[in-house]
């Protein structure tokens, strides 16, 4: 189980830039064939600076794909074997475009242990604020995630 005490613990923060591929590849995958989410002039004739990045791209860069937080978690008592994903909320302040480097600054805003019919889980909600290289606030993501009890049947 997770210690209370770490509640409001902040981990991060975190840098990745945001690639032309991946913007590509997430509109492939959404089925958006505008061609301003895969061609760069496209874009830049409907005056944005480059690809714009669909809403959920900033997934591609949170919980699952970074190790450093999932090696955090780990460290807490939240080994990624034992999450799974409960439910995922965005705030989108300022559009993402390709080019872009954002830092991500993820805390725990939340934290509530459960009994469930296989046992005890914990439900932890983890808020990650997503800044732009010109430090513009883009996204907060809040998501929560089920950590299952280890009761050694995991």
């Amino acid at each position: 189980m997770i210690d209370p005490s770490n509640l409001g613990r902040a981990f991060g923060p975190y840098h990745v830039a945001v690639e032309r591929e991946h913007v590509r590849q997430l509109a492939a995958t959404l089925g958006e064939m505008d061609p301003r989410y895969h061609d760069v002039e496209a874009a830049r004739a409907a005056g944005l600076p480059d690809l714009p990045a669909p809403p959920t791209l900033p997934t591609r860069y949170g919980l699952w794909a970074n190790k450093p937080l999932l090696a955090d978690l780990d460290a807490i008592g939240a080994p990624l074997p034992r999450l799974l994903h409960g439910e995922q909320h965005y705030s989108y302040l300022a559009p993402i475009f390709a080019g872009d480097t954002l830092t991500a600054s993820p805390s725990i805003v939340g934290l509530e242990r459960k009994a469930g019919q296989s046992g005890p889980f914990e439900l932890l909600t983890l808020e990650t604020r997503w800044r732009n290289q010109r430090g513009e606030e883009a996204v907060v993501d809040r998501l929560v995630v089920v950590v299952r009890g280890d009761d050694g049947n995991q």
